[in-house]
C-alpha cells in the first residue's frame, strides 16, 4: 500500500488539513521506524478500510495525529474558508485583515496588543533581514512594528501560511521568500547567517517530541540576534512554566553556547529572551 494513500487518512482533520504532505510523511515513518513490524505488514494490506479496522494501524493514526496536532496544530488556522473570507474582503482595510488573520490562532492573537511593544524591544538595530522559524502567521505581524526589515524570511509546514505571508508582505513592500521546512528535518537555508532570527514559542513544542531537537538546532543558527520566547502558561493557562523555562533556556545558551544574554523582556504568557553571540 502506498504512503501517499495513509498521509491523506491522517490528514483528514481539519486542523490538519493544510500541513504539508512532505511533513506527515516525515512523521509517519519515524513512527513507523520505532515499529518494524509494522513497516513489514504494509505490503499485505490492500486499502484504506482494511488498515483503518487494524487496531495497530489505528493506534499509529492516533499517535501521528497526536504529534502533528502538538507540534503544529495549535499555530495552524483551521478553516480555509475562515481564511479566505478575510483575505478575499474587498471592504476591509489592510490593517483589518491583518488583524483578523492574526486573531485566527493562539499565539499571535495572544500578542494581538504587544506586537508593538515586542517590536520596540527586539529590534536593537535597524532591521534589515529576518529569518522566522515555525513562523506560522507572525510575519504579517510586522505592520505593527515602527521598523520593516528589507527582506523576510519565513519557515512553515503549511503552504497556506507561506501563501498568505507573502501575500501580505508583499503588500507592505517587504521582499520576502518562504521555505516549506520541518525544523525536526531542517536543510541548509536556515543555516545562512542572519541579521535576525525568531525562535518564538518553538524550544517546548520541539523538546516533546525530541529532547535534542532545539538544542542541536539553535547551535547550528548563525545570527547578529536571536530571539527566543516561550509560554509562561500550559496551553490551558493553569500552570505557570515561565521560571522553569527561563532558567533552562538561559542556562543552555550561556553556559552550553556560550553566547551572551542581551535583554530580556516579557508580554503577558509570553518571555521573550535577546541573545547575542
Amino acid at each position: 500500500m502506498e504512503l501517499s494513500e495513509i498521509i491523506n487518512e491522517i490528514k483528514n482533520k481539519k486542523e490538519l488539513r493544510n500541513i504539508s504532505d512532505k511533513v506527515v510523511e516525515n512523521i509517519l515513518k519515524r513512527e513507523l521506524r520505532k515499529r518494524q513490524h509494522l513497516y513489514e505488514r504494509l505490503s499485505l494490506i490492500k486499502n484504506i478500510k482494511q488498515l483503518k479496522n487494524d487496531e495497530e494501524f489505528y493506534l499509529l493514526f492516533k499517535e501521528v495525529r497526536r504529534i502533528l496536532h502538538e507540534l503544529y496544530g495549535l499555530y495552524t488556522p483551521k478553516e480555509d474558508k475562515e481564511i479566505d473570507k478575510i483575505l478575499f474582503n474587498n471592504e476591509m482595510t489592510l490593517e483589518q485583515k491583518i488583524i483578523e488573520l492574526l486573531m485566527l490562532t493562539r499565539s499571535t492573537a495572544e500578542r494581538i496588543n504587544f506586537y508593538k511593544e515586542i517590536y520596540n524591544n527586539i529590534f536593537i538595530e535597524k532591521p534589515l533581514e529576518i529569518l522566522d522559524l515555525a513562523s506560522g502567521l507572525n510575519p504579517i505581524s510586522i505592520y505593527f512594528s515602527d521598523q520593516k526589515p528589507k527582506k523576510y524570511y519565513y519557515v512553515d509546514i503549511s503552504e497556506k501560511i507561506l501563501d498568505i505571508n507573502y501575500q501580505i508582505l508583499k503588500e507592505l513592500n517587504i521582499e520576502n521568500e518562504g521555505w516549506l521546512i520541518d525544523l525536526l528535518d531542517p536543510d541548509d537555508r536556515i543555516f545562512r547567517h542572519y541579521q535576525y532570527i525568531f525562535f518564538w514559542k518553538i524550544f517546548p513544542i520541539l523538546e516533546k517530541y525530541d529532547f535534542y531537537a532545539p538544542r542541536n538546532l539553535l547551535s547550528k543558527l548563525d545570527f547578529d540576534y536571536l530571539i527566543i520566547s516561550f509560554p509562561q502558561k500550559s496551553i490551558g493557562k493553569r500552570r505557570n512554566l515561565g521560571l522553569a523555562w527561563r532558567y533552562k533556556i538561559k542556562r543552555f545558551v550561556t553556559y552550553k553556547l556560550k553566547y551572551k544574554i542581551i535583554k530580556e523582556f516579557d508580554i503577558p504568557y509570553e518571555y521573550f529572551i535577546i541573545v547575542g553571540k
